[in-house]
């Protein structure tokens, strides 16, 4: 009975030992079967391999063509400094459009380092105190009486530029040269022209045409 009884205990343990080893082989085989749905799912590359190679060939065919359809090649793409170069454009329009002086600029002059410019149509020199209205009056009916005092004495001497030009020629109508204004020192002043006073603060103008 001792003998038989053992046996059968060894039987047991053996059938359980087993019994373990298929539990374990199952969970793993079920984790391997999740593991394998999930890369289907989620990991394209993995998924196209376990195609036919065929269908394989026609996805990456068809992958290419639809790749080419949305490629733009670097010297057709828009530069980087494209933005910048038509925010500066901009800038020097509405410099001449509001007769700002082109160093009030902001990519050009810190606003710590601005200093008064007689004309100039910018928030700083509009505010500024620092010169009183008398001495500016004096600088206005100068250069009123002398076109080249802004150029010759506000100016540096080393700098050479149409901006400090109150007109440049622009070209060549029939005969006669065509003009643009560009700077007016004595733009906002007393001794300002009257026209182009009315036409910068946007006032009427009235015609008349000759009668036959």
């Amino acid at each position: 009975m001792v003998i038989s009884f053992n046996m059968n205990h060894k039987k047991r343990l053996k059938e359980i030992k087993q019994s373990n080893k298929r539990k374990i082989l199952k969970n793993k085989l079920s984790k391997k079967i999740k593991l394998h749905k999930k890369r289907i799912e989620t990991d394209l590359s993995y998924f196209t391999n376990c195609l036919p190679i065929d269908i394989q060939k026609r996805i990456y065919i068809l992958a290419w063509k639809l790749s080419w359809r949305e490629y733009v090649p670097i010297t057709a793409k828009i530069p980087s400094w494209h933005n910048h170069m038509n925010y500066v454009q901009k800038k020097l329009w509405e410099a001449q459009l509001h007769n700002i002086h082109f160093l009030h600029l902001p990519f050009n002059t810190l606003p710590e380092n601005k200093k008064w410019i007689m004309g100039c149509q910018c928030e700083f020199c509009k505010n500024d105190n620092e010169i009183c209205v008398v001495e500016k009056h004096i600088h206005y009916l100068i250069q009123y009486r002398n076109s080249y005092y802004f150029s010759d004495n506000f100016m540096p001497y080393s700098t050479s530029s149409y901006w400090n030009e109150y007109l440049v020629p622009i070209g060549i109508d029939g005969i006669n040269f065509r003009f643009m204004k560009v700077f007016d020192p004595l733009c906002g002043s007393y001794k300002e022209n009257y026209t182009s006073k009315r036409l910068r603060e946007g006032g009427k103008f009235e015609f008349s045409y000759p009668t036959m």
